[in-house]
């Protein structure tokens, strides 16, 4: 079976890629790949010092220009990756920062009566909700991954939110971060070695006719 994009009911936001569970779909100049080197990128160097930040084309990243235009000030430790829409941040964006070491990671986007695609919110607050239950049952604290609504005219907002989020993330241990890092790495390589031994299972099984 091959996956037929229904272009015209297309709305740009991306949300249709995370939640497909054979990734089975990916997006035109916002490709998991490019994600991966951002986030790799980003964080090859004292990840334990920055906090993670994806926001959304429309609202947060436009607020935190907002705030850079009003001078505001706020701490320098943040790190923003910039995604066509909260909905489009997958979990294994969110895994692969926090494997990498962030202290903090935050998906942040529009407020949920004014997404710039409607309903999409909807679903980055229900795969929000997931990652929590997720990382919590790994050993991580799931106040480390933040939700945070923030539109382009909240200027104030984001450099509140920002510094709110130093605050926190100076709260957070090198070995609270490593324990999370060595869980995560070890959870990764059990669904690898799974996906592996099915592979090979089915491809033994397909020699065998």
């Amino acid at each position: 079976v091959v996956p037929v994009v229904i272009e015209a009911s297309c709305a740009g936001c991306g949300t249709c890629g995370p939640a497909c569970k054979f990734d089975a779909i990916e997006m035109q100049h916002f490709t998991d790949a490019q994600y991966i080197a951002q986030i790799e990128a980003l964080l090859t160097e004292k990840p334990e010092d920055k906090t993670f930040i994806f926001a959304c084309n429309w609202c947060s990243y436009p607020g935190g220009d907002t705030a850079g235009v009003a001078r505001l000030q706020y701490p320098a430790t943040q790190r923003l990756v910039r995604t066509m829409c909260s909905g489009r941040v997958d979990e294994k964006f969110v895994l692969k920062a926090f494997e990498m070491g962030a202290a903090v990671v935050v998906v942040s986007g529009c407020h949920y009566t004014d997404c710039h695609y409607i309903d999409a919110v909807h679903q980055t607050q229900k795969r929000v909700d997931r990652l929590w239950d997720k990382i919590e049952k790994l050993g991580i604290r799931p106040e480390r991954l933040r939700l945070e609504w923030i539109s382009s005219a909240q200027g104030a907002r984001f450099q509140e939110t920002m510094v709110e989020l130093e605050e926190f993330r100076k709260e957070v241990t090198k070995k609270e971060i490593d324990e999370g890092v060595k869980a995560l790495r070890e959870e990764r390589e059990r669904i690898e070695a799974k996906k592996a031994a099915k592979a090979k299972a089915k491809a033994e099984k397909v020699k065998a006719t």
